[in-house]
């Protein structure tokens, strides 16, 4: 592919941006065209059109179920993107839930929680101190009677360094305390599986894994989604 310059001319491109926003496989785009003359509106008419795009619709969040192996009672819910879905997450806590981050969280990890008291927690230096000092900070909190949010990012998108999930996942189980998984970064890359990861909550985004433009999903437990109240 070559681009013009604004000097004149044109030159190869070169994307250096893929961590951000991954380029579209062509797989994806060929399964997009397929479905584009199915399109009509979604849960929205009793037509053939509607009734084929409403099955393709719900197809796909069986898909994403499957991909992320998240459990029977775990809802699939289709978002913008990752921090549209860390969003949704703060808008389902009970009201009260203070909320355990690591200093090194996605920036958008970091930034829906305003208005719930916060806890940071220090940058560890291995996996190991990353559990420790998980472990110390929680029994602080749980043994206050508090409700507790344990964030965690699957994989830097900064240093590309790769965290005990399972392990910080089963310390917060432990706890008494819920745990959110940011895997914007690990979903393009590895298999992702809730169920041996042990998570509550996984966000992700489709133009960090290959597909076009803005949309997400976000697993979780169907009992806190389905009694919180409409976030959009």
């Amino acid at each position: 592919m070559r681009v013009p310059l604004v000097t004149g001319g044109d030159v190869p491109y070169a994307n250096l941006d893929h961590a951000a926003s991954a380029p579209c496989l062509e797989a994806v785009r060929d399964a997009v065209d397929a479905v584009l003359p199915w399109y009509a509106s979604v849960h929205r008419g009793a037509g053939l059109l509607s009734q084929a795009s409403t099955r393709i619709y719900e197809n796909a969040r069986a898909t994403v179920r499957r991909f992320v192996d998240a459990p029977p009672d775990h809802d699939v819910v289709f978002t913008r993107n990752t921090t549209d879905a860390m969003n949704l997450v703060a808008a389902v806590l009970p009201v009260g839930t203070v909320v355990v981050t690591f200093d090194t969280d996605h920036h958008a990890a970091l930034l829906p929680w305003a208005g719930r008291r916060v806890r940071r927690v220090r940058a560890p230096r291995t996996r190991g101190e990353a559990v420790a000092a998980l472990e110390a900070e929680l029994s602080g909190l749980v043994a206050d009677g508090d409700r507790v949010a344990v964030v965690l990012t699957a994989a830097s998108n900064v240093t590309g360094e790769l965290w005990p999930v399972a392990e910080l996942a089963e310390v917060s189980r432990r706890h008494g305390a819920l745990s959110v998984l940011d895997a914007a970064q690990w979903a393009p890359h590895r298999p992702v599986s809730v169920s041996e990861l042990g998570v509550d909550f996984l966000a992700f985004s489709g133009h960090k894994a290959y597909a076009p433009f803005g949309c997400g999903a976000l697993t979780g437990p169907a009992r806190l989604l389905r009694s919180a109240p409409p976030y959009l």
